[in-house]
Protein backbone atom coordinates (compact mmCIF):
# COMPACT_ATOMS: atom_id res chain seq x y z
CA UNK A 1 0.00 0.00 0.00
CA UNK A 2 2.66 2.39 0.81
CA UNK A 3 4.43 1.93 -2.19
CA UNK A 4 1.42 2.33 -4.38
CA UNK A 5 0.67 5.93 -2.44
CA UNK A 6 4.34 6.54 -3.06
CA UNK A 7 4.01 5.71 -7.18
CA UNK A 8 0.85 8.01 -6.85
CA UNK A 9 2.37 10.42 -5.21
CA UNK A 10 5.51 10.54 -7.23
CA UNK A 11 3.03 10.36 -10.23
CA UNK A 12 1.30 13.51 -9.59
CA UNK A 13 4.26 15.54 -8.92
CA UNK A 14 5.49 14.79 -12.40
CA UNK A 15 2.53 15.52 -13.73
CA UNK A 16 2.37 18.84 -12.24
CA UNK A 17 6.19 19.60 -13.15
CA UNK A 18 5.14 18.59 -16.84
CA UNK A 19 2.51 20.95 -16.83
CA UNK A 20 4.52 23.62 -15.30
CA UNK A 21 7.40 23.00 -17.91
CA UNK A 22 4.56 23.51 -20.93
CA UNK A 23 3.22 26.28 -19.66
CA UNK A 24 6.71 28.04 -18.83
CA UNK A 25 7.81 26.75 -22.24
CA UNK A 26 4.45 28.22 -23.93
CA UNK A 27 5.44 31.55 -22.39
CA UNK A 28 8.71 31.87 -23.35
CA UNK A 29 7.92 30.76 -26.74
CA UNK A 30 4.91 33.61 -26.78
CA UNK A 31 7.47 36.16 -25.93
CA UNK A 32 10.23 34.90 -28.50
CA UNK A 33 7.44 35.40 -30.97
CA UNK A 34 6.47 38.35 -29.68
CA UNK A 35 10.07 39.87 -29.90
CA UNK A 36 9.77 38.51 -32.95
CA UNK A 37 7.14 41.03 -34.14
CA UNK A 38 8.81 43.68 -33.29
CA UNK A 39 11.84 43.41 -35.35
CA UNK A 40 12.43 45.27 -38.37
CA UNK A 41 15.04 44.40 -41.50
CA UNK A 42 16.96 47.97 -42.85
CA UNK A 43 18.53 47.06 -46.11
CA UNK A 44 21.79 49.57 -47.22
CA UNK A 45 24.00 49.54 -50.38
CA UNK A 46 27.35 48.06 -50.53
CA UNK A 47 27.82 50.14 -53.47
CA UNK A 48 30.58 53.27 -53.37
CA UNK A 49 30.81 55.08 -56.66
CA UNK A 50 28.90 57.24 -58.56
CA UNK A 51 29.47 55.93 -62.02
CA UNK A 52 32.49 57.53 -63.21
CA UNK A 53 32.23 61.15 -61.56
CA UNK A 54 34.85 59.35 -59.54
CA UNK A 55 33.13 60.44 -56.24
CA UNK A 56 32.21 58.31 -53.62
CA UNK A 57 28.63 56.77 -52.75
CA UNK A 58 27.03 54.55 -50.25
CA UNK A 59 23.78 54.79 -47.54
CA UNK A 60 22.59 58.13 -46.82
CA UNK A 61 23.21 57.76 -43.08
CA UNK A 62 20.01 60.49 -42.26
CA UNK A 63 17.94 57.56 -44.43
CA UNK A 64 19.27 54.88 -41.70
CA UNK A 65 19.18 56.83 -38.65
CA UNK A 66 16.12 59.04 -39.05
CA UNK A 67 13.78 56.10 -39.35
CA UNK A 68 15.68 53.72 -36.94
CA UNK A 69 15.45 56.37 -34.10
CA UNK A 70 11.52 56.61 -34.93
CA UNK A 71 11.19 52.51 -34.87
CA UNK A 72 13.81 51.74 -31.99
CA UNK A 73 11.97 54.47 -29.60
CA UNK A 74 8.51 52.41 -30.14
CA UNK A 75 10.15 49.41 -28.97
CA UNK A 76 11.48 48.28 -32.49
CA UNK A 77 14.64 46.12 -32.67
CA UNK A 78 16.66 46.88 -35.97
CA UNK A 79 18.83 44.50 -38.05
CA UNK A 80 20.70 45.86 -41.01
CA UNK A 81 21.68 43.67 -44.58
CA UNK A 82 23.73 44.35 -47.53
CA UNK A 83 23.48 42.86 -50.71
CA UNK A 84 27.51 41.42 -49.46
CA UNK A 85 27.63 41.87 -45.99
CA UNK A 86 30.37 43.78 -44.24
CA UNK A 87 30.96 47.23 -43.56
CA UNK A 88 28.63 49.16 -45.52
CA UNK A 89 30.03 52.49 -47.30
CA UNK A 90 28.40 55.89 -45.97
CA UNK A 91 27.50 58.96 -47.47
CA UNK A 92 25.64 61.93 -46.13
CA UNK A 93 27.90 61.50 -42.99
CA UNK A 94 27.10 64.95 -40.94
CA UNK A 95 27.31 64.18 -36.95
CA UNK A 96 25.72 67.73 -36.77
CA UNK A 97 22.52 66.00 -37.15
CA UNK A 98 21.86 65.06 -33.78
CA UNK A 99 19.69 62.20 -34.21
CA UNK A 100 23.08 61.00 -36.71
CA UNK A 101 25.27 61.65 -33.69
CA UNK A 102 22.97 59.31 -31.42
CA UNK A 103 22.94 56.35 -33.63
CA UNK A 104 26.67 56.61 -34.38
CA UNK A 105 27.82 56.97 -30.78
CA UNK A 106 25.60 53.88 -30.23
CA UNK A 107 27.69 50.88 -29.67
CA UNK A 108 25.20 48.32 -30.58
CA UNK A 109 24.02 49.77 -33.37
CA UNK A 110 27.68 51.30 -34.75
CA UNK A 111 28.61 47.47 -34.67
CA UNK A 112 25.50 46.46 -36.48
CA UNK A 113 25.72 49.00 -39.30
CA UNK A 114 29.67 48.17 -39.60
CA UNK A 115 28.68 44.14 -39.58
CA UNK A 116 25.86 44.11 -42.11
CA UNK A 117 24.48 40.58 -41.93
CA UNK A 118 24.39 38.70 -45.59
CA UNK A 119 20.98 37.60 -47.26
CA UNK A 120 21.91 34.10 -46.37
CA UNK A 121 21.87 34.89 -42.62
CA UNK A 122 18.33 36.66 -42.46
CA UNK A 123 15.25 34.88 -41.64
CA UNK A 124 12.50 36.51 -43.14
CA UNK A 125 9.91 35.16 -40.95
CA UNK A 126 11.60 36.85 -37.72
CA UNK A 127 10.79 40.24 -39.22
CA UNK A 128 7.54 42.53 -39.67
CA UNK A 129 8.72 45.20 -41.92
CA UNK A 130 11.81 45.79 -44.67
CA UNK A 131 12.81 49.12 -44.55
CA UNK A 132 15.54 50.56 -47.96
CA UNK A 133 17.63 53.05 -47.02
CA UNK A 134 18.55 55.52 -49.77
CA UNK A 135 22.20 56.62 -50.98
CA UNK A 136 23.12 56.76 -54.84
CA UNK A 137 25.01 53.06 -54.19
CA UNK A 138 21.13 51.98 -53.71
CA UNK A 139 20.84 51.93 -57.55
CA UNK A 140 23.53 49.70 -58.77
CA UNK A 141 23.16 46.96 -56.09
CA UNK A 142 20.02 46.97 -54.90
CA UNK A 143 17.27 46.16 -57.42
CA UNK A 144 18.88 43.33 -59.14
CA UNK A 145 19.67 41.21 -55.77
CA UNK A 146 18.03 38.23 -55.92
CA UNK A 147 18.03 37.40 -52.41
CA UNK A 148 17.59 40.73 -50.84
CA UNK A 149 13.90 40.42 -53.79
CA UNK A 150 13.35 37.40 -52.09
CA UNK A 151 13.37 38.74 -48.64
CA UNK A 152 11.27 41.61 -49.49
CA UNK A 153 8.95 39.79 -51.14
CA UNK A 154 8.45 36.96 -47.89
CA UNK A 155 7.70 39.22 -45.50
CA UNK A 156 5.38 41.09 -47.76
CA UNK A 157 3.55 38.14 -48.29
CA UNK A 158 3.58 37.34 -44.99
CA UNK A 159 1.52 40.84 -44.11
CA UNK A 160 4.47 42.54 -43.24
CA UNK A 161 5.39 46.18 -44.53
CA UNK A 162 7.70 47.46 -47.00
CA UNK A 163 9.57 51.27 -46.85
CA UNK A 164 11.87 52.86 -48.62
CA UNK A 165 13.06 56.69 -48.86
CA UNK A 166 14.73 58.50 -51.33
CA UNK A 167 16.93 56.20 -54.05
CA UNK A 168 15.82 52.99 -51.49
CA UNK A 169 12.62 52.67 -53.46
CA UNK A 170 15.37 50.88 -56.39
CA UNK A 171 15.07 47.98 -54.38
CA UNK A 172 11.39 47.89 -55.17
CA UNK A 173 11.71 47.76 -59.08
CA UNK A 174 11.63 43.77 -59.29
CA UNK A 175 9.93 43.06 -56.44
CA UNK A 176 7.05 41.13 -57.93
CA UNK A 177 4.19 39.54 -56.30
CA UNK A 178 2.49 36.69 -58.53
CA UNK A 179 4.10 37.41 -61.73
CA UNK A 180 3.00 41.52 -61.19
CA UNK A 181 5.30 44.21 -59.86
CA UNK A 182 4.90 44.96 -56.83
CA UNK A 183 4.84 48.76 -57.31
CA UNK A 184 2.52 48.21 -60.24
CA UNK A 185 -1.16 50.43 -59.69
CA UNK A 186 0.19 51.50 -56.34
CA UNK A 187 0.88 55.04 -55.20
CA UNK A 188 4.54 55.30 -55.22
CA UNK A 189 7.06 57.99 -53.56
CA UNK A 190 10.89 58.48 -53.94
CA UNK A 191 14.02 60.77 -55.71
CA UNK A 192 12.53 63.00 -58.39
CA UNK A 193 13.97 63.30 -62.10
CA UNK A 194 14.04 66.89 -60.92
CA UNK A 195 16.39 66.13 -57.98
CA UNK A 196 18.59 64.12 -59.77
CA UNK A 197 18.84 67.03 -62.40
CA UNK A 198 20.13 68.83 -59.41
CA UNK A 199 22.44 67.48 -58.13
CA UNK A 200 24.05 67.09 -61.67
CA UNK A 201 23.60 63.36 -61.71
CA UNK A 202 21.19 62.60 -64.17
CA UNK A 203 23.90 61.55 -66.16
CA UNK A 204 25.81 59.11 -63.69
CA UNK A 205 22.98 57.41 -62.32
CA UNK A 206 22.38 54.22 -64.34
CA UNK A 207 19.08 54.84 -64.72
CA UNK A 208 16.33 57.73 -63.06
CA UNK A 209 14.04 56.19 -60.55
CA UNK A 210 11.53 58.50 -61.01
CA UNK A 211 11.22 56.76 -64.80
CA UNK A 212 11.87 53.42 -64.10
CA UNK A 213 9.14 53.31 -61.43
CA UNK A 214 6.47 54.97 -64.17
CA UNK A 215 7.64 51.95 -66.14
CA UNK A 216 6.91 49.42 -63.66
CA UNK A 217 3.35 50.47 -63.35
CA UNK A 218 3.63 52.88 -60.34
CA UNK A 219 1.51 55.90 -59.62
CA UNK A 220 4.04 58.22 -58.91
CA UNK A 221 3.76 60.98 -56.71
CA UNK A 222 6.22 64.35 -55.80
CA UNK A 223 6.99 67.69 -54.13
CA UNK A 224 8.95 69.81 -55.17
CA UNK A 225 12.85 69.94 -54.96
CA UNK A 226 14.02 69.06 -51.29
CA UNK A 227 10.31 69.29 -49.96
CA UNK A 228 9.44 65.90 -47.47
CA UNK A 229 6.53 63.98 -49.17
CA UNK A 230 5.70 60.51 -48.38
CA UNK A 231 3.29 57.91 -49.62
CA UNK A 232 1.47 54.94 -48.20
CA UNK A 233 -0.26 52.53 -50.01
CA UNK A 234 -1.14 48.68 -49.32
CA UNK A 235 1.47 48.38 -46.64
CA UNK A 236 3.98 49.83 -48.40
CA UNK A 237 5.81 53.59 -47.55
CA UNK A 238 7.54 55.51 -49.59
CA UNK A 239 9.41 58.83 -49.00
CA UNK A 240 11.10 61.00 -51.44
CA UNK A 241 14.76 62.48 -50.35
CA UNK A 242 16.51 62.68 -46.97
CA UNK A 243 14.45 65.21 -45.68
CA UNK A 244 11.63 62.49 -45.65
CA UNK A 245 13.44 60.09 -43.74
CA UNK A 246 11.95 60.88 -40.50
CA UNK A 247 8.36 61.07 -42.33
CA UNK A 248 8.44 57.62 -43.51
CA UNK A 249 9.63 56.08 -40.43
CA UNK A 250 6.64 57.60 -38.67
CA UNK A 251 4.36 57.17 -41.62
CA UNK A 252 5.92 53.46 -41.10
CA UNK A 253 5.32 53.18 -37.32
CA UNK A 254 1.41 54.07 -37.97
CA UNK A 255 1.40 51.57 -40.33
CA UNK A 256 2.55 48.86 -37.67
CA UNK A 257 0.23 50.13 -35.26
CA UNK A 258 -2.53 50.02 -37.14
CA UNK A 259 -1.52 46.53 -37.65
CA UNK A 260 -2.06 45.26 -34.14
CA UNK A 261 -5.24 47.25 -33.46
CA UNK A 262 -7.77 44.73 -32.35
CA UNK A 263 -10.85 45.41 -33.33
CA UNK A 264 -14.99 44.00 -31.74
CA UNK A 265 -18.20 44.28 -32.65
CA UNK A 266 -20.65 43.18 -30.45
CA UNK A 267 -24.38 42.77 -30.89
CA UNK A 268 -26.69 42.56 -28.41
CA UNK A 269 -30.47 41.58 -28.51
CA UNK A 270 -32.15 43.03 -25.51
CA UNK A 271 -35.31 42.28 -23.70
CA UNK A 272 -37.48 45.32 -23.48
CA UNK A 273 -37.73 45.43 -19.71
CA UNK A 274 -33.89 45.78 -19.16
CA UNK A 275 -33.29 47.70 -22.47
CA UNK A 276 -32.52 50.94 -20.25
CA UNK A 277 -30.25 49.21 -17.99
CA UNK A 278 -28.14 47.78 -20.47
CA UNK A 279 -27.81 51.02 -22.65
CA UNK A 280 -26.51 52.31 -19.38
CA UNK A 281 -24.21 49.83 -18.72
CA UNK A 282 -22.63 50.18 -22.60
CA UNK A 283 -22.57 53.89 -21.73
CA UNK A 284 -20.75 53.58 -18.87
CA UNK A 285 -18.24 51.06 -20.40
CA UNK A 286 -17.61 52.84 -24.03
CA UNK A 287 -16.73 56.29 -21.80
CA UNK A 288 -14.44 54.61 -19.31
CA UNK A 289 -13.13 53.04 -22.51
CA UNK A 290 -12.20 56.23 -24.23
CA UNK A 291 -10.64 57.32 -21.35
CA UNK A 292 -7.84 54.36 -21.82
CA UNK A 293 -4.48 55.38 -23.25
CA UNK A 294 -5.22 52.30 -25.22
CA UNK A 295 -8.28 52.95 -26.81
CA UNK A 296 -8.43 53.98 -30.23
CA UNK A 297 -12.13 54.48 -30.40
CA UNK A 298 -15.30 53.00 -28.58
CA UNK A 299 -18.91 53.55 -29.37
CA UNK A 300 -22.78 51.97 -29.12
CA UNK A 301 -25.86 51.92 -30.91
CA UNK A 302 -29.24 51.10 -31.71
CA UNK A 303 -30.68 49.61 -34.12
CA UNK A 304 -33.00 52.04 -35.91
CA UNK A 305 -35.60 49.59 -37.17
CA UNK A 306 -34.89 47.35 -34.48
CA UNK A 307 -34.03 49.60 -31.13
CA UNK A 308 -33.60 46.29 -28.92
CA UNK A 309 -30.95 45.16 -31.33
CA UNK A 310 -27.48 47.04 -29.43
CA UNK A 311 -24.15 47.14 -30.62
CA UNK A 312 -21.13 48.19 -29.54
CA UNK A 313 -17.63 48.79 -31.59
CA UNK A 314 -14.09 49.04 -30.22
CA UNK A 315 -10.86 49.54 -31.30
CA UNK A 316 -7.63 48.81 -29.13
CA UNK A 317 -3.82 48.99 -29.37
CA UNK A 318 -3.90 44.85 -29.05
CA UNK A 319 -5.49 41.91 -27.66
CA UNK A 320 -4.06 42.45 -24.18
CA UNK A 321 -5.27 45.87 -24.08
CA UNK A 322 -8.86 45.15 -24.25
CA UNK A 323 -8.07 41.94 -21.77
CA UNK A 324 -6.62 44.24 -19.22
CA UNK A 325 -9.13 46.44 -19.75
CA UNK A 326 -11.72 43.39 -18.73
CA UNK A 327 -11.21 43.54 -15.49
CA UNK A 328 -12.55 47.10 -15.20
CA UNK A 329 -15.63 47.87 -13.16
CA UNK A 330 -17.37 49.40 -16.45
CA UNK A 331 -16.37 45.98 -18.16
CA UNK A 332 -17.29 43.71 -15.02
CA UNK A 333 -20.93 44.82 -14.77
CA UNK A 334 -21.49 44.87 -18.88
CA UNK A 335 -20.64 41.37 -19.14
CA UNK A 336 -22.62 40.35 -15.37
CA UNK A 337 -25.63 42.17 -16.92
CA UNK A 338 -25.26 40.32 -20.11
CA UNK A 339 -25.47 36.63 -18.48
CA UNK A 340 -27.98 37.76 -16.40
CA UNK A 341 -30.36 39.30 -18.82
CA UNK A 342 -29.77 38.49 -22.37
CA UNK A 343 -31.54 34.94 -23.28
CA UNK A 344 -29.21 34.53 -26.16
CA UNK A 345 -25.56 35.26 -26.16
CA UNK A 346 -23.91 38.61 -28.02
CA UNK A 347 -22.96 37.57 -31.50
CA UNK A 348 -19.25 38.70 -31.62
CA UNK A 349 -16.96 40.11 -34.93
CA UNK A 350 -13.10 40.36 -34.94
CA UNK A 351 -12.45 42.35 -37.80
CA UNK A 352 -9.15 43.28 -39.51
CA UNK A 353 -9.46 47.25 -41.11
CA UNK A 354 -8.20 47.09 -44.50
CA UNK A 355 -7.25 50.94 -44.82
CA UNK A 356 -6.59 51.75 -40.85
CA UNK A 357 -7.35 55.20 -39.66
CA UNK A 358 -5.43 56.72 -36.87
CA UNK A 359 -6.79 56.84 -33.09
CA UNK A 360 -7.71 61.19 -34.26
CA UNK A 361 -9.14 60.07 -37.29
CA UNK A 362 -11.47 57.82 -35.79
CA UNK A 363 -12.13 60.04 -32.80
CA UNK A 364 -13.01 62.30 -35.24
CA UNK A 365 -17.36 63.70 -34.90
CA UNK A 366 -20.21 64.81 -36.31
CA UNK A 367 -20.73 68.17 -35.49
CA UNK A 368 -23.74 69.48 -33.23
CA UNK A 369 -26.11 70.96 -36.24
CA UNK A 370 -25.28 67.55 -38.09
CA UNK A 371 -28.40 64.96 -38.47
CA UNK A 372 -25.70 62.28 -38.13
CA UNK A 373 -26.51 58.89 -40.43
CA UNK A 374 -24.30 55.61 -39.99
CA UNK A 375 -24.81 52.89 -42.11
CA UNK A 376 -23.06 49.44 -41.17
CA UNK A 377 -23.01 46.68 -44.34
CA UNK A 378 -22.19 43.44 -43.98
CA UNK A 379 -21.23 42.07 -47.12
CA UNK A 380 -20.37 37.72 -47.99
CA UNK A 381 -18.61 37.42 -50.98
CA UNK A 382 -18.47 34.67 -53.95
CA UNK A 383 -15.54 32.73 -53.74
CA UNK A 384 -12.93 34.27 -55.84
CA UNK A 385 -14.17 37.77 -56.37
CA UNK A 386 -12.92 38.54 -52.65
CA UNK A 387 -9.98 40.59 -53.98
CA UNK A 388 -11.48 42.28 -56.38
CA UNK A 389 -14.01 43.74 -53.72
CA UNK A 390 -10.89 45.17 -51.55
CA UNK A 391 -9.29 46.27 -54.83
CA UNK A 392 -12.32 48.42 -56.18
CA UNK A 393 -12.49 49.84 -52.26
CA UNK A 394 -8.70 50.32 -52.32
CA UNK A 395 -9.16 52.76 -55.46
CA UNK A 396 -12.11 54.52 -54.03
CA UNK A 397 -11.84 54.65 -50.51
CA UNK A 398 -9.59 58.11 -50.40
CA UNK A 399 -12.12 59.87 -52.36
CA UNK A 400 -15.13 58.11 -50.37
CA UNK A 401 -12.95 59.76 -47.39
CA UNK A 402 -12.50 62.73 -49.19
CA UNK A 403 -16.33 64.19 -49.42
CA UNK A 404 -17.06 66.85 -47.43
CA UNK A 405 -20.02 65.30 -45.65
CA UNK A 406 -18.34 62.15 -44.55
CA UNK A 407 -16.98 61.80 -41.12
CA UNK A 408 -15.42 58.65 -41.30
CA UNK A 409 -15.32 55.08 -43.54
CA UNK A 410 -13.87 52.03 -43.01
CA UNK A 411 -13.63 48.47 -44.98
CA UNK A 412 -13.02 45.84 -42.81
CA UNK A 413 -12.27 41.83 -42.96
CA UNK A 414 -14.24 39.67 -40.77
CA UNK A 415 -11.41 36.85 -39.30
CA UNK A 416 -11.69 33.56 -40.23
CA UNK A 417 -13.75 34.21 -43.18
CA UNK A 418 -12.11 36.34 -46.74
CA UNK A 419 -15.00 36.28 -48.46
CA UNK A 420 -16.91 38.61 -45.27
CA UNK A 421 -16.40 41.86 -45.10
CA UNK A 422 -17.82 44.95 -42.92
CA UNK A 423 -18.07 48.49 -43.75
CA UNK A 424 -18.64 51.37 -41.69
CA UNK A 425 -19.72 54.82 -43.04
CA UNK A 426 -20.52 57.55 -41.09
CA UNK A 427 -22.37 60.46 -43.23
CA UNK A 428 -23.24 64.26 -41.26
CA UNK A 429 -26.60 63.79 -42.66
CA UNK A 430 -29.19 61.79 -45.05
CA UNK A 431 -28.73 64.32 -47.79
CA UNK A 432 -24.72 63.76 -47.25
CA UNK A 433 -25.42 59.82 -47.89
CA UNK A 434 -27.88 60.13 -51.05
CA UNK A 435 -24.80 62.31 -52.30
CA UNK A 436 -21.83 59.68 -51.64
CA UNK A 437 -24.53 57.04 -53.57
CA UNK A 438 -24.35 58.90 -56.80
CA UNK A 439 -20.57 59.73 -56.55
CA UNK A 440 -18.99 58.38 -59.70
CA UNK A 441 -16.67 55.96 -57.54
CA UNK A 442 -19.49 54.16 -56.10
CA UNK A 443 -20.23 53.05 -59.22
CA UNK A 444 -17.61 49.93 -58.90
CA UNK A 445 -18.74 49.12 -55.50
CA UNK A 446 -22.29 49.06 -56.38
CA UNK A 447 -22.13 46.91 -59.03
CA UNK A 448 -19.41 44.19 -57.05
CA UNK A 449 -22.63 44.15 -54.69
CA UNK A 450 -25.25 43.62 -56.90
CA UNK A 451 -23.17 41.09 -58.61
CA UNK A 452 -20.97 39.07 -56.60
CA UNK A 453 -22.09 38.27 -53.33
CA UNK A 454 -23.55 34.77 -52.19
CA UNK A 455 -27.32 36.33 -51.33
CA UNK A 456 -28.54 38.89 -53.10
CA UNK A 457 -29.73 41.70 -52.45
CA UNK A 458 -27.06 43.14 -50.68
CA UNK A 459 -29.66 45.26 -48.57
CA UNK A 460 -30.36 42.37 -46.47
CA UNK A 461 -27.09 43.63 -44.69
CA UNK A 462 -27.51 46.88 -44.16
CA UNK A 463 -28.26 47.76 -40.29
CA UNK A 464 -28.74 52.04 -40.38
CA UNK A 465 -27.38 52.97 -36.41
CA UNK A 466 -28.09 55.10 -34.38
CA UNK A 467 -25.46 55.90 -31.56
CA UNK A 468 -26.37 56.47 -28.14
CA UNK A 469 -22.61 56.80 -26.51
CA UNK A 470 -20.62 58.53 -26.39
CA UNK A 471 -22.35 61.15 -28.53
CA UNK A 472 -18.90 63.47 -28.23
CA UNK A 473 -20.18 66.57 -30.97
CA UNK A 474 -17.51 69.37 -32.27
Amino acid sequence: MKTIQYNSITQKVLIVALCVFVAITANVKAKNSESMKKKILFVVTNHEKKGNTGEKTGFYLSEVTHPWDVLTSAGYEVDFVSPKGGKAPVEGFNLSDLTNKKFWLDEVYRQKIENTLKPDNINPEDYTAIHFAGGHGALWDLPNNKQIIALASKIYENNGFISAVSHGPAGLLNIKLDDKYLVDGKKINAFTNEEETAVKLDKAAPFLLESKLIERGSIFEKSGLWQTHVTVDQRLVTGQNPQSAKAVGEALLEQLTASETLVKLTMYEVPENVSESFRKALKDYVTASLSSKENIMAEAFYEQDKPNILWLIERWNGKKQLEDFGKKTQAKELQSLAEKSLKTAPEIYYVKDLEPLTKEQWRKTSKKEDNQLVIMLFVDGKKGTEQNFKDTYHIAMPQFRSEPGVVTYQLSEIEGDETQFVTYEKFRSNDAFQYHLNFPPIKPVIEYLETSIKKPPFQNGLHNLIEFAPMTRE
